[in-house]
């Protein structure tokens, strides 16, 4: 999702509505503003009442009350339907900091800059008790546990996070400390975690049971200081605003190290992507055991994660009408979601006995065949769900990759040993013998549209082209430095796409076996490559960056020729080292990236990035590069690169 820009200038705080329909903010402008997720844009008119800036706001359980604090010394609560205002808290001699309700909704509670909290009962305006004592300097930030246990508090400057006792209203012993400043913080949904801002416009998560830091949780990505965070109630989303002027919206990851960019098309590595027949939209399979459907034009997720599996997902395929979509994973199994509600169709299919590598239907929709680390080939009746009679087919070694010719005659599958076996379709009958390609595993397999030829992506770092009426090998596609993961045929048939563990993708020649292009922007291995239906974009899943990218296949031969003449041609063919630079093919340093925008670079001919939000760089008119890089000291003006987000 975009950032919801504030007109009112800083954005302080973000509260999600059950529900997660709507999202509300405060800020500078003294006034509320709630927003719609789904169109980005305010449902309501902005509340106004309080007399200076807003810095906390907060939904009620039961959604029907928002809460606000402000730099007036008040708390304030909202009709959220209406948005008229209900009562006015006063009692604090300093301005509201955080304000925050109890799980039950029976309390609201605030902490002020005047270093206490107070509790209040929502419904009748009035305070619960004495003011609750143990903060040191001027408080910032409070959140109750999501089982109203505990309550925690940050100060400026004091380096800790309390907790207190909601039984007793006393200090727990444990106290978090290892802050610079505690700003704002927020527990996780289950209460497992208690995310807290950090140094560096970072988000840091803690363990509240035992006070240490998860490792590997940080979240970056603001460029100023993150003045609120919030957890959508089912947990499957992170808000935070910032000074920065924006809000963003996070799938947080734990245990990964690095920097987590705003909603990840996956969290681990995309392993498969696929295009509707209709070119509509793209489904996605990854290691995080999730299918994503995400519409092609906009790259706009559709729908939710498609859920269910207990391990990784390794590959997808969406039958010939569009209407659904079958993923394989390595617990053995087989499922069919509808892809237009994202819900899962029939029972889940299981008949092999290892790893589910390769699925595909036939161009008639009467079969799906997957192929599994069992030896073996499976035939479903797509209308029974069952395996066919004649549905039980053996290879010699673990079959990691399937595919029906598009004149629906055969069926093919590639082996672990190098071994490629053809079938007639809708039989058990090989139409051939086996055809040894190499001596390496075969990862990926295309016909031609002609159903003449197949070609085979194969460990050994090549692409094989075969003739299938002779069984001869037409030409080898040599040129990438690692395994072929990924093949396709354009629909054209001009065209072949092919992705590695080299971190490119590939495009060559059909009819001559000639490379065309290298594209490159992925930061790890390139898993799958598939052409739109048109033939002109080439789509990607990525490895280590976790997201999609579509290329333009017309802006890909261009490159070649372009290069001198373009800066940002010549930064197209230039690749990312360790250090964050990207390297020209004579090894010279180009451009130095900061590292929260490695892997979602958008650079021609790279179209769209799904799952992060792309950089784009622009060189202004005039701008010296190459080899006139010393005229930058000649000229009045210094044009430099810049970058958009």
């Amino acid at each position: 999702m975009a950032p919801l820009r504030s007109n009112n200038g800083k954005v302080l705080s973000v509260a999600f509505a059950p529900g997660d329909q709507h999202l509300a903010s405060g800020g500078e402008g003294e006034a509320i503003h709630v927003w719609s997720i789904s169109t980005g844009r305010e449902a309501l008119p902005p509340l106004r009442g309080h007399s200076d800036w807003v810095k906390s706001v907060a939904y009620s359980p039961d959604g029907k009350l928002i809460a606000s604090g402000a730099n007036d010394d008040t708390v304030r609560l909202w009709n959220s339907e209406t948005g008229r205002e209900v009562s006015v808290m006063s009692g604090h001699t300093d301005d509201v900091s955080e304000i925050a309700f109890s799980p039950d909704g029976r309390l609201l509670a605030s902490v002020s800059e005047d270093k206490t909290v107070r509790l209040w009962n929502p419904h009748t305006g009035e305070p619960v008790g004495n003011p609750l004592i143990g903060l040191e300097r001027a408080g910032l930030c409070l959140g109750f546990s999501p089982n109203g246990k505990w309550l925690a508090a940050g100060s400026e400057n004091d380096f800790r996070i309390r907790l207190w006792d909601m039984e007793t209203l006393e200090l727990n012993p444990i106290i978090i400390t290892g802050h610079i400043n505690v700003i704002m913080l927020a527990f996780s949904s289950d209460g497992s975690r208690l995310w807290s801002s950090a140094e560096r416009y970072r988000i840091q998560s803690w363990d509240p049971q035992t006070g240490r830091q998860h490792p590997g949780s940080s979240l970056a990505g603001h460029s100023n200081w993150i003045r609120s965070i919030r957890s959508s109630p089912d947990g499957l989303f992170l808000a935070s605003a910032s000074v920065d002027g924006t809000i963003r919206i996070w799938e947080p990851v734990i245990g990964v190290e690095g920097v987590a960019q705003p909603l990840q098309a996956h969290s681990e590595a995309v392993t498969s992507v696929g295009v509707s027949h209709d070119g509509r939209f793209i489904a996605s399979g990854s290691f995080d055991k999730s299918v994503r459907i995400w519409d092609a034009l906009t790259g706009v997720a559709r729908l939710p994660s498609l859920l269910g599996y207990k391990a990784k997902v390794y590959a997808v395929a969406i039958s010939p009408d569009s209407s659904l979509i079958a993923s394989a994973s390595v617990d053995q199994t087989v499922r069919l979601w509808d892809a237009y509600t994202g819900e899962q169709d029939g029972e889940i299919l299981q008949d092999h006995l290892n790893d589910v590598n390769t699925v595909m239907f036939s161009p008639d929709a009467r079969w799906l065949a997957t192929g599994s680390s069992d030896k073996t080939v499976r035939i479903w009746d797509v209308t029974t769900r069952q395996v066919a009679a004649f549905g039980r087919l053996g290879c010699k070694n673990s079959v990691f990759a399937v595919a029906f010719s598009p004149d629906n005659r055969l069926l093919a599958a590639g082996d672990s040993g190098g071994y490629a076996y053809i079938w007639l379709s809708g039989t058990d009958q090989q139409a051939r013998a086996p055809l040894r390609v190499k001596s390496k595993a075969i990862r990926s397999i295309a016909f031609s549209p002609d159903s003449m030829r197949i070609a085979f992506g194969v460990e050994d770092t090549t692409v094989c082209v075969w003739d299938l009426e002779s069984g001869h090998q037409i030409f080898v596609l040599a040129g990438h430095s690692g395994p072929v993961r990924s093949v396709a045929y354009s629909s054209d048939a001009q065209y072949i796409a092919s992705a590695s563990n080299d971190k490119t993708v590939r495009l060559w020649d059909a009819n001559t076996g000639t490379s065309l292009s290298v594209l490159l922007g992925h930061l790890n291995w390139v898993r799958s490559v598939v052409f739109m239906p048109d033939g002109r974009t080439i789509i990607s899943g990525g490895d280590a960056d976790c997201i999609i990218r579509t290329w333009d296949v017309e802006a890909a031969l261009l490159l070649s020729s372009q290069a001198g003449r373009n800066p940002l041609s010549r930064l197209s063919s230039a690749t990312l080292d360790a250090d964050g630079w990207l390297v020209g093919p004579s090894g010279e340093l180009l451009l130095w990236l900061p590292v929260h925008y490695r892997g979602c670079i958008q650079l021609p001919p790279c179209r769209m990035i799904i799952g992060a939000h792309p950089v784009e760089l622009t060189f202004k008119e005039g701008t010296h590069w190459g080899d006139e890089w010393t005229a930058c000291w000649r000229s009045s003006t210094h044009p430099i690169v810049q970058t958009s987000v």
